[in-house]
């Protein structure tokens, strides 16, 4: 059977229009509780409405680059404007969260400070290490998307099992799955595979990249790996199953917009944040959860895919 992928397809370009997010038609409700960010004791959430209209936007970052000759676009961004962006944050009260807590906000309706996001890293680059000062220096929570495989562990790019069970350590930082290898070719990936569409693999296939990369991480650092970001943000339906079927409690996809409590854990929403935009576009899509692509004349190749029909 061929299922469709769950994606949007048609990326605009930049600059475009904003829209007006749905109200979400639920009353508001306030829950007089207050609680901390982490391992920041000083810094505390004072009580807010369960729910915020606007949702918790999550943004993806990928390679945190301080060369000057590796060109900033979808998935590389300058460490001196990602510290721009990052102090534009702290100084505006945006209140970086965990995935935890984003999903008992999405499951229960759990409070969140005003102003809520959360912050992933995809892939598990060594260069995304350039990120970690600036994340400590305001006390920002993080999670970390692994590829636990020989193709995404210490292959000279990526980050050694050293700096990983670091990261881990540090109660600001979460670790996440990214698959075991990252299959990411638009015709040879998990989707492909469990449309039957690749010679000699199926959901077989794709259940190992799924139960496998688990399995590794929560070995390796004796922690439970209970979310699972997809690469490229492809997926399907069957691939939710087989995802809910390894165990794992929350997926993460490449979809524009914010989350609302209500929505579905196993497709949590994610925004790009292309190294390519300026400082008015990042605040811009804080605004307006959705992605926005700033090379000229080119479209995202993230979540794109022409064969899920």
């Amino acid at each position: 059977m061929n299922l469709r992928i769950f994606r949007k397809r048609n990326r605009l370009l930049h600059p475009i229009k904003a829209k007006t997010l749905k109200p979400t038609g639920i009353a508001l409700v306030l829950i007089l509780v207050s609680f901390q960010v982490c391992s920041s004791p000083e810094k505390e959430f004072h009580t807010q409405k369960i729910l915020n209209p606007k949702g918790i936007p999550v943004l993806i970052y990928h390679e945190i680059v301080t060369e000057e000759n590796r060109e900033p676009g979808e998935t590389v961004i300058s460490l001196k404007k990602f510290e721009e962006q990052m102090e534009y944050l702290s100084s505006h009260g945006y209140h970086p969260i965990s995935m935890k807590e984003l999903l008992l906000y999405m499951k229960k309706g759990t409070a969140v400070p005003d102003r809520s996001i959360v912050l992933n890293f995809d892939d598990g680059w060594k260069n995304v290490l350039n990120a970690v000062p600036a994340l400590k220096k305001h006390s920002f929570p993080a999670s970390f998307w692994i590829i636990s495989g020989p193709k995404g562990i210490g292959n000279g790019e990526y980050l050694e099992w050293s700096d990983i069970k670091e990261l881990a350590a540090n109660p600001l930082f979460e670790i996440g799955s990214h698959t075991y290898s990252h299959p990411w070719n638009p015709k040879d990936n998990l989707v492909t595979w469990v449309d039957h569409k690749v010679p000699g693999k199926g959901n077989k296939e794709a259940l190992f990249e799924l139960k496998q990369s688990k399995k590794i991480l929560e070995e390796k650092l004796g922690v439970s790996i209970d979310y699972l970001a997809w690469p490229c943000g492809w997926y399907n339906p069957t691939l939710i199953q087989l995802a809910k079927n390894s165990g794992y409690k929350a997926l993460l996809t490449t979809e524009d917009g914010a989350n609302l409590p209500g929505g579905d854990p196993f497709q949590v929403k994610r925004i790009f944040i292309d190294g390519k935009c300026d400082l008015a576009t990042f605040i811009e899509q804080l605004e307006n959860p959705r992605y926005i692509v700033c090379q000229k004349n080119q479209k995202s190749t993230q979540g794109n895919s022409p064969y899920s029909y």
